[in-house]
């Protein structure tokens, strides 16, 4: 049997000059500063017939018509396209996006892409892929999993009184009043190893990374926020790239949000790794394979283009002429001019109301990468877990398009099961978390696509 070949590279992809960051609407102005560097990850792996590429990127997400532009990008460059392009975000919220984002504030509104931060994103995407296949070498996998229950909570709290859910973005000073609904906290560890030692290491963990809320210190600052401080711990005691996927977090949120929690999360997690040395195992199996499945499914909201367009801009105008900046009558008139502007948004992302989901498997080794174009609650990747112990969920995979709920979340309410966050009609995860299963236990290679 052939054995496993992987390359890795790395690319730092921190803007040098001011760009819109995406991940909060009341952002007014671009980010010019740094925190932390923000960076794209390459892993290549081939079994001599098949190649595949794995990128992490430190971006809230990219939306599916840029991932279809990315993935004929790397098969013109390459040689390499989808279903074998596995593209993730970090789903930091401080870091530029490569397609249109909003604001709030109705002076600025919409606000497209910055052109020149997109070329050069897509230079140093392809330059990593090409470096990545170049070194292309046997090695092995060594995987650990371990629970890290300490850093995150549910944000869905579920009140005891009524069993409705009440959002806590920061963990509630009186936790008493709620019961916490499940996370995945299991931080899974897959090490690429030879001869020569540690040559690259793949993270996967499911909590939100939004460490920093600060809007005073941090909203106009770039951030790869947590997943940052547990590559570098990482990296630095074993010498080697580190890149970081995203699980189930749709409703999962650090437990401490404040001061230098970023960098005490990261390190918690890196240090996990590093000290489960005795828990890692040999993945005996060569598998490389990668497949995808599509989805059809309807939208939440249903909207005429041009109705959109055209009360979105009487909305905005209204907000734009009203002479006095505040009391009741003006919050209610922005208030309008967002919701008409989310609708606006969702009539541009989807003209017919509909949209085809693209779900990806990829298998390496004895690991099942599932990904998903969405922000996924953590009874979901759970779900799939129990079942399927070697399946591995991605969040803000392949796209970016909002949270994807159970059904049954949407009568308990909450942000994450609301119109303005999902954008697709309930049902719609039940739908597709019953096809993961089903392909799971399939296999991955197969050749019916749609359902």
């Amino acid at each position: 049997m052939a054995k496993l070949k992987f390359g890795v590279a790395v690319r730092d992809i921190t803007p040098d000059y001011p760009v819109w960051a995406h991940g909060y609407a009341s952002r007014t102005y671009p980010s010019s500063g740094m925190r932390e560097t923000l960076s794209l990850g390459c892993l290549a792996a081939s079994n001599g017939e098949n190649q595949v590429l794995i990128f992490a990127l430190d971006m809230i997400g990219v939306r599916s018509d840029v991932c279809e532009e990315l993935y004929a990008l790397l098969k013109q460059e390459t040689g390499v396209g989808y279903p074998n392009i596995l593209i993730s975000g970090s789903h930091t919220h401080f870091a530029p996006a490569l397609h249109g984002t909003t604001s709030s504030k109705p002076e600025v509104a919409f606000i497209d892409p910055d052109p020149d931060y997109v070329s050069e994103f897509k230079q140093k995407m392809i330059e990593a892929a090409k470096e990545a296949l170049g070194n292309l070498r046997p090695m092995r996998i060594e995987t650990a999993r371990v629970q890290v229950p300490q850093v995150l909570f549910n944000r869905r709290t579920v009140r005891k009184s009524d069993g409705m859910v009440e959002m806590n973005l920061l963990y509630p000073d009186d936790p008493t009043p709620y019961t916490f609904s499940t996370v995945d906290d299991e931080l899974t560890v897959h090490r690429l190893v030879d001869e020569g030692g540690h040559q690259a290491v793949l993270l996967n963990f499911g909590c939100h990374p939004v460490a920093g809320c600060s809007p005073d210190e941090d909203y106009y600052r770039f951030s790869a926020d947590y997943p940052y401080y547990a590559r570098q711990t990482i990296s630095q005691a074993w010498q080697c790239p580190v890149l970081f996927t995203l699980g189930a977090a749709g409703d999962a949120v650090p437990i401490n949000r404040r001061s230098d929690c970023r960098e005490r999360i990261g390190d918690v997690l890196g240090q996990t790794a590093i000290l489960a040395e005795r828990l890692f195992q040999n993945d005996v199996s060569a598998s490389l394979s990668a497949d995808s499945i599509v989805v059809e499914v309807e939208t939440i909201i249903k909207t005429d283009p041009a109705m959109a367009e055209a009360e979105y801009e009487v909305a905005r105008q209204e907000v734009l002429t009203k002479e006095e900046k505040k009391g009741e009558a003006y919050r209610q008139l922005l208030n309008k001019f967002r919701d008409k502007m989310m609708v606006c948004s969702r009539a541009r992302q989807y003209p017919e109301n509909r949209e085809e989901i693209n779900v990806q498997f990829m298998q390496i080794g004895d690991t099942v990468f599932v990904g998903l174009p969405f922000e996924v609650l953590a009874e979901i990747g759970l779900k799939m877990k129990q079942k399927f112990p070697n399946s591995l969920l991605v969040s803000c995979c392949g796209g970016y398009q909002g949270y994807l709920p159970l059904a049954y979340e949407y009568d308990r309410v909450g942000y994450e099961a609301t119109s303005s966050s999902t954008h697709f009609v309930a049902g719609t995860a039940d739908r597709i978390l019953k096809l993961i299963l089903q392909r799971l236990e399939k296999g991955v290679s197969f050749k019916d696509k749609s359902h």
